[in-house]
């Protein structure tokens, strides 16, 4: 009886068929989209939040120098990373702290003028929040990117 029933089963569904779209599924595999991949170079800002004095950026601060400075300079975009860091201060002191990292891509036509701009922040970022340095690290080799 269960033979039967599978048979008759089977039967109707190669009698009904499988929809259009499902065969071609299955026979066909999805277009493979090509990536294009363009040169890049990347900068990254690594800003300390501690203020001398015992002070700490606040986050209403650090949001509305994003807003005020650094996105009329990228408005493309740029990457904020948070983190920790360690830096020997003049002094001689070790200061643990809180981060952000800024993380710029910028093509290699706009090397130049991005450069200036990401100058302008570290030297405003100082400025503002009192900070001894702030570390810059350009990546001279060129990296892919793909939007």
């Amino acid at each position: 009886m269960r033979s039967r029933i599978l048979i008759a089963t089977t039967c109707l569904i190669l009698a009904i068929g499988v929809p259009a779209s499902a065969q071609q599924t299955a026979a066909t595999p999805a277009p493979v989209r090509e990536v294009k991949f363009e040169k890049y170079y990347r900068t990254e800002l690594y800003m300390g939040m501690s203020i001398p004095g015992g002070a700490m950026v606040s986050d209403s601060d650090w949001e509305k120098f994003l807003s005020d400075f650094v996105t009329p300079l990228f408005p493309d975009g740029f990457s904020v990373l948070a983190g920790r860091g360690q830096y020997r201060e003049a002094t001689g002191t070790i200061a643990k702290e809180p981060s952000h990292v800024l993380v710029f891509l910028y093509a290699r036509a706009k090397r130049k003028d991005a450069g200036a701009k990401i100058e302008s922040i570290r030297n405003e970022y100082r400025k503002r929040f009192a900070q001894e340095s702030v570390l810059r690290v350009d990546i001279t080799k060129s990296v892919s990117v793909s939007f």
